[in-house]
């Protein structure tokens, strides 16, 4: 069990008053951090959020200065060859599998 717990209406705090400083709509910083807007629901319903989204968000608001070191650039989303979707490669450079390509099977 964890020690720790992310503060989530904190966390939620700290974005709406970012995003209303920059004059941004919460899909207006889905697009420019390339997080999902349903991410911002999930932060507005109280829900936590898997490690990267959360690395990404604390880049936005500039709080990764003391966990720089842990911080690491991800890849640049790849468009789909089936439909064109963006989406992150794995790790190891291969790509996921998309509802399109489970539906061409």
């Amino acid at each position: 069990m964890s020690t720790h717990r992310l503060d989530v209406p904190q966390l939620h705090r700290r974005l709406d008053t970012r995003r209303r400083e920059l004059g941004l709509t919460w899909r207006g910083v889905a697009q420019q951090t390339r997080l999902a807007p349903a991410t911002f629901s999930r932060i507005t319903n109280g829900h936590s959020l898997e490690a990267d989204a959360l690395v990404t968000l604390l880049v936005w608001l500039d709080l990764d200065t003391d966990i720089a070191a842990l911080i690491e650039p991800g890849d640049n989303p790849l468009p789909c060859p089936g439909c064109g979707r963006a989406f992150q490669p794995k790790r190891d450079g291969s790509m996921r599998t998309h509802p399109c390509q489970k539906a061409a099977e």
